[in-house]
């Protein structure tokens, strides 16, 4: 009270002394009155621009933050050449896609893009298919720069990319150039608020060839995408793409301030559709950008085995009246069976299933050390069946059965989640959904199971088991690969 009645004395001083030279003492001054905003629009994206502000919104700005990136990877194709000999080819894969500056850290320029320009398959198959690289080729190399275009072979001019974060379920990656770049003066909006209608604008590269912006509309505000192994949300535009927009920044306008707002990452595009394209949703990026850290999602199958995920798959056995589930594996059937309290079998039966019920091979857990644990193999020699310890396989051999071991695993607990799924799909359309989208994944294992289990086989074909069973036995010594193999 003592400071604010100081004040108004000192002021009253003041204006007494202008009063005394004659002059008329000012009003205290106002602030100036702002201007009330007109929202350009209701809600909080627009669906269309009023002509007089279409061109200012949409005009390009004056420092450049989206950038065409070129990918160059070489794999090692391994062959035998006409003579029998081994031979190896190098064959170079060029990728062009899109860019966009966001923030500038200690002098270097961190990019968005996407996870599948930043990153060529390491090994092509037919799931991931490189053009002009014959499927088993292993990616030896990998160089990502920033280009004017897709004929940009002026190499002082190219700008070296380095990979801070990579994120293959978002289709997500950072990179970094060690310069300062333009960065996207536009600030982070909300995908979540989007609405069918809204207008969207895509900067980026098509076909690598120039910088374009294309505007087009949102045709659906939210999808969930579980194809090629990604899990993210997604938005749907009916922008006309193309190939090497992969990446690109998607804007919509602001009804509020009526600037343009990060939304969105364009990803991938419908095959058989001209303009519908999916985006990858900005608000489950937001933090991920921040801190560079991808975040944990939820698989929807099994990824990580517990304690919990095997007792839960040994009371369910305990409960079927055989002690037994049967599930597809890399095109075969296999019988999970709980042969006692401490013994499951998992059982690999011949691919003339259900024709015959013979079986090929066996992998047994007697839960010595837990369930989960690989304690022996079972194959058929000269007609009877013999069993292997795991701990006298060594090198390849011991790490081949362990990887189908753990495959088996994760095929029978992501088929249980699937059945789970499958009962609660009959109360909604949204959990039948889910559980259509944990199907397909599971068939999406299906190469990756075959090659498993034909290296498995052909280790049980050529592996002296009977003398790695006599190893076992008390004074034996571990058997090697080579011994175990013949020596061819």
């Amino acid at each position: 009270m003592r400071a604010l009645v100081i004040s108004l004395v000192l002021a009253h001083g003041v204006a007494t002394a202008a009063q005394a030279k004659g002059k008329a003492a000012r009003p205290p001054a106002k602030p100036a009155a702002q201007p009330a905003h007109t929202p350009l629009c209701s809600g909080d994206y627009a669906d269309a621009l009023p002509p007089e502000k279409a061109s200012s919104i949409l005009d390009t700005v004056k420092q450049p933050f989206v950038f065409a990136i070129r990918n160059t990877a070489t794999y090692e194709h391994v062959y035998y050449g006409r003579d029998g000999k081994l031979r190896r080819a190098y064959l170079r894969s060029l990728v062009h896609g899109t860019g966009f500056g966001y923030r500038i850290v200690n002098g270097e320029t961190q990019l968005v893009t996407n996870e599948h320009v930043a990153s060529q398959p390491d090994v092509t198959d037919d799931e991931h298919p490189v053009e002009g690289v014959p499927t088993g080729s292993k990616k030896v190399r990998e160089q990502l720069k920033i280009v004017r275009d897709e004929t940009d072979d002026y190499e002082p001019g190219h700008i070296v990319l380095a990979k801070l974060l990579s994120d293959p379920q978002a289709d997500i990656a950072v990179l970094k150039a060690r310069k300062q770049l333009g960065v996207m003066p536009h600030r982070i909006g909300r995908s979540s608020a989007l609405r069918p209608g809204n207008l969207v604008q895509v900067r980026g590269f098509p076909l690598g060839a120039f910088p374009a912006l294309n505007t087009g509309k949102v045709v659906n505000p939210m999808t969930v995408d579980t194809e090629r192994g990604w899990n993210h949300a997604d938005f749907m535009v009916d922008a006309l793409l193309a190939a090497g927009n992969s990446g690109s920044p998607v804007f919509a306008v602001s009804c509020r301030t009526a600037e343009p707002e990060l939304v969105g990452v364009y990803h991938a595009g419908y095959t058989d559709a001209a303009a519908l394209n999916a985006v990858v949703a900005i608000d489950q990026l937001r933090e991920e950008l921040d801190t560079l850290k991808v975040p944990k999602r939820d698989p929807g199958l099994h990824n990580d085995i517990t304690a919990q995920d095997r007792d839960r798959l040994v009371k369910q056995l305990f409960a079927e009246p055989t002690r037994s589930l049967t599930f597809p594996f890399g095109g075969r059937f296999v019988v999970v069976l709980l042969a006692d309290a401490q013994t499951i079998r998992f059982s690999i039966l011949d691919d003339d299933y259900p024709l015959s019920t013979r079986e090929s091979m066996a992998l047994l857990d007697r839960g010595q050390n837990g369930f989960g644990t690989l304690d022996s193999v079972v194959v058929p020699v000269d007609g009877q069946s013999t069993e292997a310890p795991a701990h006298v396989l060594e090198g390849d051999v011991r790490e081949h059965f362990d990887k189908l071991y753990e495959s088996l695993w994760r095929q029978v607990l992501g088929v249980a989640d699937y059945r789970m799924r499958l009962a609660k799909g009959k109360l909604s359309a949204d959990a039948f959904a889910e559980a259509q989208a944990a199907r397909a994944r599971l068939r999406k294992r299906t190469p990756e199971q075959k090659e498993i289990l034909n290296i498995c086989a052909f280790e049980a074909d050529r592996a002296n088991f009977g003398a790695a069973r006599a190893a076992a036995a008390p004074g034996g010594a571990p058997v090697t690969a080579v011994e175990m193999g013949g020596g061819r």
